[in-house]
Parts: C-alpha cells; sequence; structure tokens
C-alpha cells in the first residue's frame, strides 16, 4: 500500500531557496505526496494538526524549527515525522544521519527505517529530546 505523505516546506529556512523541491519530491519520493509551503510562523504546526490524521507520514522540510513546529504536533499521533534539512544548522538531522543534500534526504524517505525518539512537555507544549553533546562526538 502506497504512504500518503505530506511535505510541509519552509520557504525561508536556512536563506536557502525551494522553488525546485516540489519537482525533487515527484522526481524521487515513492509515494502519493501533497505538498504545502508555509506562510509564516507557526503555520507548519497549524498545517500539521489540522491534517496529521490524513497522512502516514508528515514531512518537515526546513530547519530545526520547522521541524519542531511539526513534530510538537506529532507526539501522541500514528503520523510518522519525516525530515528533509534545508535549515542553517541542522542539528538533529545531522544527529540522526539524514543526508544534508536535499535530493539525497528525499530519496531517504523511501527506505521506510524509522526511529523513535524521546519527547517532553514543558508548559503544555511538546517538543523532541536528542542529546545535542552526540553532535561534539563525530
Amino acid at each position: 500500500m502506497e504512504r500518503k505523505t505530506l511535505f510541509i516546506i519552509n520557504p525561508i529556512s536556512g536563506g536557502k531557496r525551494k522553488d525546485g523541491v516540489p519537482e525533487l519530491i515527484g522526481k524521487h519520493f515513492n509515494g502519493q505526496s501533497t505538498i504545502i509551503f508555509t506562510k509564516g510562523i507557526a503555520h507548519a504546526s497549524e498545517v500539521a494538526a489540522e491534517t496529521k490524521g490524513n497522512y502516514d507520514m508528515i514531512v518537515a522540510v526546513g530547519g530545526d524549527g520547522t521541524v519542531n513546529e511539526i513534530a510538537s504536533v506529532l507526539v501522541g499521533s500514528n503520523a510518522t515525522l519525516g525530515v528533509v534539512p534545508c535549515g542553517s544548522g541542522n542539528g538533529l538531522s545531522r544527529f540522526l544521519a539524514i543526508p544534508m543534500d536535499i535530493e539525497a534526504a528525499i530519496k531517504n524517505l523511501n527506505n521506510g527505517k524509522v526511529a523513535c525518539i524521546d519527547s517532553a512537555t514543558a508548559n503544555g507544549k511538546a517538543f523532541l529530546i536528542w542529546p545535542v553533546w552526540a553532535l561534539m562526538l563525530t
């Protein structure tokens, strides 16, 4: 069965243009996909909250901020978080060994490998927990 996947693209993350990303998704992603470009702060989390029950995977195309916006909404849902790193630092992606190249990261989504990441809640808001110190060891 083909996975239904939503790609949420932050067009300004990392100061990099994302105009060609939809074409790369169409060319390299094996699955049914919908693409939405964010329109401002918190739009990624709004889209994820409204759609998480309709997709098997929701992919954050942006930096750690975009990933956090989407991930915080997906905690406790059945949707898988995918990441295509396009930020300035991409700390989580580096920790998870996700390719930094956009095309390679999209192809990587096809392998179906899923890792569990701890989350916590502070002031009613969920967030991911990942060891920043591990980045210094690589």
